[in-house]
């Protein structure tokens, strides 16, 4: 089973934006394959790599199994063996563990070198016919399921931040939250002297903010508080090891629409009043910032949508053959969080959109426009125009209609493989817009078309708890909370109701033997049994009653 951060890209047209998502190290092997050539290799890892060849591979194999040899010899020792074998081309990293790990990630790195050579046949398919018999087509369908129990994987990988540049986000126009920052910034920079701290060019000469101020306070220097601008970020991609944000879910929209590459782990403090991002509680920064600096955290590598608008230029004659040639032209490219829209603007007429899926024509959607939502933004605009919930970890596309015409067009659910196109068609009576999170509006006028993709660059936030998406759809939304049904005991008399709690706790008592009993006769058939040691099988089925039922007997005990 493969079990990487960033794996192989096996199944190109489901696991592109899966597992072309982490872009730190892990607790398990990382390769990534680009998009713009399917032999090439990049590291997302920031881990020192080093030059080796096919002597270098061998000395390692060999290392390895040197120290499986002795660990077999001596149990009571702890040999360091192998744990991280970071494969870039011909690229070798190297880390340790503890010797207990070291048969799953030898068996990693065994699943991971047999992916990228099925993905080597399966890219080249067309000019190989041994792809053609029943075994590839095995082969396939078994790196298939390995794909979905890499992104399984990927979901549950915690890793270390080592933080020394940090960006803070937050609104600067209030005061209120100006003070929050300053207390912010002296904190981090009085317990983590080695870090930077960036925030935003407008607070550089600001008197409620003083950096000079807490720098004294601090004792630290001047360099040690940074200011950040777009064109700062644009020019230092991959710079910041942290991103925090103060605010709302609307601050850390903003932080992706300011990170439109690679974006840091963002770790949001929550400063508004509905919030389905941002789950940590800026009261408690002291005692939540240590935990996450100095421990392995887990990020939720959230989708986003990479989308492209062409613009149609005016139809031309060709003098060579003769014919007449329209030119597109790309003319922005933004990646979104949330949800892309289409909509009809401040146009009184319906708008016409066609809808391509993969280069086809999946509907003609007349509507007041189309919402095209990440996992993400499925709490969002998609939400209230009546789509579906979908978990962030999902990677897929939502598509939802704006006050459809027909009834009958209902929200879909896509894949993340596919590409899709929505097209202001000639024949339309009026423009559409088209917004970007809400932001940077554009207008599509007859013969625009925008393509929407998954972005390869997804946007991590830290987790503040494995069950934080449904605490906080039951927080903001009262998701399916209800009054129970009443039981009416207060209207029984008092022998009623008591002999009511006996036939309860009776029922109750004797449903829960029943499972505890089937779960532990279950396991003990799966015990195997000798077949050297003589007994009969009637002895065997009462030595399994009997040790069905002293098991029964301690897990009441207990």
């Amino acid at each position: 089973m493969l079990s990487p951060s960033e794996m192989t890209g096996v199944s190109k047209s489901s696991a592109n934006s899966s597992l072309m998502n982490s872009n730190y190290n892990s607790d398990i092997p990382s390769t990534v394959i680009s998009e713009s050539s399917p032999n090439s290799y990049r590291s997302a890892s920031p881990i020192t790599h080093y030059n080796t060849n096919n002597n270098r591979k061998n000395e390692i194999v060999d290392r390895f199994e040197r120290l499986k040899l002795e660990n077999g010899k001596n149990k009571s020792q702890s040999v360091p063996l192998l744990s991280k074998y970071h494969t870039n081309g011909n690229d070798v990293a190297i880390e340790e563990t503890d010797d207990e790990n070291c048969i799953r990630y030898a068996k990693n790195i065994a699943d991971l070198n047999s992916a990228k050579e099925t993905l080597r046949k399966l890219s080249s398919a067309s000019n190989d016919h041994s792809l053609k018999t029943s075994k590839s087509h095995v082969e396939f369908t078994n790196t298939a399921y390995d794909v979905r129990m890499l992104n399984k994987d990927i979901s549950n990988t915690k890793i270390n931040l080592e933080v020394e540049k940090v960006i803070i986000i937050v609104k600067k126009n209030e005061v209120s939250l100006i003070i929050l920052l300053r207390e912010l910034v002296e904190w981090l920079l009085t317990n983590y002297p080695q870090m930077t701290i960036y925030v935003q060019d407008t607070f550089e000469n600001s008197q409620q903010f003083a950096g000079k101020e807490i720098c004294t306070d601090s004792e630290c220097t001047l360099a040690k508080i940074g200011y950040w601008d777009q064109k700062f970020i644009d020019e230092h991609d991959l710079f910041f090891d942290l991103c925090i944000t103060l605010g709302g879910d609307g601050t850390v929209l903003f932080a992706s629409t300011m990170f439109q590459k690679h974006v840091p782990p963002i770790l949001s403090f929550s400063l508004g009043s509905l919030g389905f991002l941002t789950n940590f509680d800026f009261e408690q920064f002291k005692q939540r910032l240590p935990l996450i600096l100095n421990q392995k955290v887990k990020t939720n590598l959230r989708m986003r949508l990479e989308c492209k608008v062409y613009r149609r230029h005016s139809t031309k004659k060709d003098l060579v053959t003769g014919k007449k040639i329209c030119y597109v032209e790309c003319i922005t490219e933004q990646h979104v969080l949330n949800e892309v829209t289409i909509d009809r603007g401040p146009s009184p007429f319906i708008s016409m959109l066609e809808l391509y899926g993969d280069g086809s024509l999946m509907t003609v959607a007349q509507a007041d426009g189309l919402i095209i939502a990440t996992p993400t933004g499925s709490t969002a605009y998609s939400l209230s125009a009546g789509g579906s919930l979908v978990y962030p970890s999902v990677n897929c596309i939502a598509v939802t209609p704006i006050c459809p015409h027909t009834l009958s067009f209902r929200p879909i659910v896509l894949p993340d493989s596919m590409k899709l196109k929505v097209k202001v068609p000639l024949k339309s009576r009026s423009t559409a817009w088209v917004a970007f999170d809400g932001k940077n509006r554009v207008e599509l006028t007859k013969g625009d078309y925008i393509t929407i993709c998954a972005s390869p660059y997804i946007f991590p936030t830290v987790e503040s708890s494995p069950t934080e998406f449904i605490d906080g759809i039951n927080r903001t939304m009262n998701w399916n909370i209800r009054e129970r049904q009443k039981s009416f005991t207060h209207i029984l008399s008092r022998k009623n109701r008591e002999k009511m709690a006996t036939e309860v706790h009776s029922s109750e008592s004797s449903e829960e033997e029943y499972i505890e009993e089937k779960r532990l006769h279950s396991l003990i058939h799966e015990r195997p049994l000798d077949s050297n040691d003589g007994s009969s099988s009637e002895d065997s089925e009462e030595e399994e009653e009997h040790c069905c039922k002293e098991l029964i007997n301690n897990a009441k005990s207990s």
